[in-house]
């Protein structure tokens, strides 16, 4: 299994990052990340990013979101404006 991560320029840890364990959802996969990434666990715990997998926002309940093998998985930073 192999799912390729997008991480955004924001988070300085390199553009990509292949996944090559077993996950049944973006939540695990997030686990997988927080583990091989430490410096992501806090980043993620803000609350300030979305995902979308294979080109789809995922807008509700991101992290129970099924994902194969082949998937692709961007963190997409949340947009928020003002008015």
């Amino acid at each position: 299994m192999a799912i390729l991560v997008r991480l955004p320029a924001t988070l300085s840890m390199g553009p990509t990052v292949t996944i090559e364990e077993r996950v049944a959802n973006v939540g695990e996969l997030v686990e997988v990340l927080e583990r091989r990434l430490p410096d992501l666990a806090a980043v993620l715990d803000d609350s300030v990013f979305n995902f979308a997998v294979n080109d789809e926002m995922l807008l509700h309940r991101a992290r129970e979101y099924a994902l194969a093998d082949g998937d692709t998985v961007e963190i997409v930073p949340a947009i928020s404006g003002g008015g």
